[in-house]
């Protein structure tokens, strides 16, 4: 006898894939289209270690998504409307009414801008130098599977010390002394230690809301991917301008 393809568990599994595709999908509209507003005045450096937000338009309120209550409000919705299951599940995804995505402020007014007359030849290799140090020490590799079983789990020890150290590595970029030409290079990288913190922030909420834990994966790994290219781009600059050797 054969057994049926879709029991009530695979089909769970499918509904939640489905919701998190659409989901990611509208995220990803909002962060990588272009902005239209300018930023307002930066002030405190501790403003950059903000969260990235999701931010939902609701009954004339802007709060932040709690996608586990979304996932579940849309589910209850689809299987009491006499459309097709999937069809309105996507439907409904696609109306969830994310408004805009809010990155932490970038502090560029606290980078520590070399003055032009102390610039010398030995500038921008020594900048990369210090740079490479920096991330030598305070560079976190996390084991995202285990890293998401633990905050699941409520185990948060480990989550912490990375979030600890990623706090080092973010205050130590406003340290360094940056050359002019390095400015849009440093700020790729500033943006690194503020997607890593994010991320490291979510796992820490991740019991309160446990679908937005795989969103934020994915949206960790995307974004870290996305700022991989200015970086080669601008490194590549740096070593043609200057004759460097040099690779991230």
């Amino acid at each position: 006898m054969l057994k049926p393809i879709f029991t009530r568990q695979n089909l769970m599994y499918m509904i939640i894939g489905i919701v998190c595709l659409g989901i990611i999908a509208i995220i990803f509209y909002f962060i990588f289209r272009p902005d239209q507003s300018k930023s307002d005045t930066l002030s405190s450096i501790d403003k950059g270690l903000a969260p990235i937000k999701i931010i939902q338009r609701k009954d004339d309120k802007d709060q932040e998504v709690n996608f586990t209550k979304i996932g579940a409000e849309i589910v209850a919705n689809a299987i009491n409307s006499d459309k097709p299951l999937i069809e309105e599940i996507q439907n409904n995804t696609k109306n969830i009414g994310i408004s805009r995505i809010e990155l932490p402020p970038l502090p560029s007014e606290n980078i520590n801008l070399i003055a032009v007359e102390n610039l010398n030849q030995n500038s921008i290799d020594n900048y990369l130098t210090n740079l490479y140090n920096i991330f030598r020490d305070n560079s976190i590799q996390p084991n995202i599977n285990q890293l998401s079983e633990d905050a699941l789990s409520g185990k948060t020890q480990e989550i912490q010390s990375l979030l600890n150290k990623n706090k080092d590595l973010y205050y130590s970029l406003f340290i360094v002394g940056v050359p002019l030409d390095a400015i849009s290079l440093h700020k790729a990288y500033i943006r690194i230690a503020q997607v890593q913190n994010s991320f490291l922030l979510g796992l820490l909420e991740a019991s309160s809301d446990p679908l937005k834990l795989d969103i934020n994966t994915k949206l960790t790994i995307s974004l870290l991917q996305n700022l991989d290219i200015p970086i080669k781009q601008e490194l590549q600059i740096l070593r043609q301008k200057y004759n460097l050797i040099y690779t991230k």
